[in-house]
């Protein structure tokens, strides 16, 4: 049986909250890493993206860090893959989708641009982003 040497030792660990740990590290939606990948994401989508004269890929802004928005009045219809119905539509009238896929004229681009991007360089993002937290504030 071990002999007691007299000694207490208390140990108390203070652990930040989630929400804190993920801020200061730049994780939360408005953080420098949500931004970095967001950006990480769109320089590696773009090859994917459909191309005729390039309008689709250089139409798009940035309404947060987290976040890129396609503008190009087809922008839609080019993500779904899908013609629009009817030629011609009155003001204000939103176009519908048809079930008529749409002629891709690049090799490699398509529809859902994203999710060919991680199918083919979902790695590259992944261990770029990881690079970029190593590398700290």
């Amino acid at each position: 049986m071990a002999k007691s040497s007299g000694f207490n030792l208390n140990i108390k660990v203070k652990i930040n909250k989630a929400d804190k740990i993920i801020k200061d590290h730049g994780l939360d939606e408005n953080g420098r890493i949500t931004q970095f990948l967001r950006n990480e994401a769109d320089r590696l989508m773009n090859p994917f993206i459909p191309y005729e004269n390039g309008m689709l890929r250089r139409l798009k802004n940035y309404p947060s860090n987290s976040k890129i928005k396609y503008t190009s009045p087809y922008s839609h219809y080019q993500y779904v893959g899908k013609k629009a119905k009817g030629a011609s539509r009155p003001k204000g009238i939103k176009r519908k989708i048809s079930n008529e896929k749409l002629k891709q004229h690049t090799p490699g681009t398509g529809p859902e641009w994203d999710k060919l991007m991680l199918e083919n360089k979902g790695k590259e993002l992944v261990q770029s982003v990881q690079n970029e937290v190593k590398k700290g504030k």
